[in-house]
């Protein structure tokens, strides 16, 4: 497994194993049109310069895992980490975590996710995060605020 930069050339690829990533969650939600599912190739393309964008390589190349980062005054967005399904359970979720983290210095971190997901959840606990804010879908999906702010002892 390798970790590069992704580069605009890679958004077709890297929508499409968020895809693949995403659908069996939002299936299990009985969510499928959730905006992981729905966002179109010009809105990738649109959105790709707003973050540092990581993507994990397998040994031939293909991409099997993507995480993206943004910092606005000292806080780390993380966004969309993904693994292909056939990939998952392997550690390489903690692994473009903990490389994202890295990569963009910070002293907060945070992300948004389902709070309707117990093994997502409970991750992002096993790794340092809070919840810190919860908000409703109309469809009742829980969406989840999580943060870690580093050097407080929260993390």
């Amino acid at each position: 497994m390798k970790i590069e930069i992704a580069t605009v050339d890679d958004v077709p690829e890297i929508l499409n194993l968020q895809y693949k990533a995403f659908r069996p969650v939002a299936e299990s939600l009985n969510w499928l049109d959730a905006p992981t599912l729905t966002e179109t190739v010009e809105h990738a393309l649109a959105e790709f310069p707003k973050y540092t964008t990581l993507k994990m390589l397998a040994d031939d190349g293909k991409i099997i895992g993507s995480v993206r980062g943004r910092v606005d005054d000292g806080s780390l967005f993380i966004g969309r980490l993904m693994v292909l399904p056939e990939f998952q359970k392997n550690g390489y979720g903690r692994i473009l975590l903990h490389e994202i983290q890295s990569f963009l210095p910070h002293n907060r971190a945070w992300l948004d996710t389902s709070g309707d997901v117990p093994q997502t959840v409970s991750f992002y606990e096993r790794e340092g995060f809070r919840t810190f804010e919860t908000k409703y879908f109309e469809n009742g999906v829980s969406w989840i605020s999580m943060e870690k702010v580093l050097g407080t002892g929260i993390a």
